[in-house]
């Protein structure tokens, strides 16, 4: 296995063996064969429901706050949003603290449908990891948090950083 026999500056490494790529494809698979499967019962979408559960969990944020809890992309975070509101799943408000921002909250409908899905969705997650023993699912979360912080403290893009900044200190071209 190239991860186990691993050479100097990953030379041994192909493509499907970077850490994104592989993360990209569980992930995937996941949605498509486990979480895709209980969220059709109930006829939403993974954004969708991912901001429902960040709501929940949340309370009232603004959608930036959101955006950054959640890692959506801006696109993919406003067809959600949009998608939620027409279905009466969540509410707008009016930040009293900045005239443009608005402050998003579950609604009751939207509170209604997160207990009927979580329910199913923590069946699904604990039948998945109850197929590893309790020492994989300690390495497994040992080596996720350990990659997180990792890829928390690196820069975010490199070109970014080395790219000199404006006389107003913006780095944007």
């Amino acid at each position: 296995d190239r991860w186990i026999n691993l050479k100097p500056q990953g030379a041994n490494l192909e493509v499907e063996d970077f850490l994104s790529m592989r993360f990209a494809n569980i992930s995937a698979l996941l949605h498509r064969n486990v979480t895709k499967q209980y969220l059709a019962q109930h006829d939403i979408g993974l954004p969708e429901w991912r901001v429902i559960t960040m709501l929940v969990r949340y309370g009232s944020v603004t959608t930036r706050e959101l955006r950054q809890a959640s890692g959506m992309d801006k696109g993919q975070m406003s067809r959600a949003l949009r998608e939620l509101e027409k279905r009466k799943l969540l509410e707008r408000d009016a930040d009293a603290t900045h005239e443009l921002r608005q402050v998003l909250r579950i609604s009751a409908a939207g509170n209604a449908l997160y207990r009927r899905i979580m329910p199913d969705a923590r069946k699904s997650q604990a039948a998945l990891l109850g197929q590893l023993t309790l020492a994989e699912r300690k390495a497994l979360d040992s080596a996720l948090r350990k990659l997180k912080a990792l890829a928390e403290e690196a820069p975010a893009n490199e070109a970014e950083r080395k790219r000199p900044a404006r006389k107003n200190g913006s780095r944007k071209p």
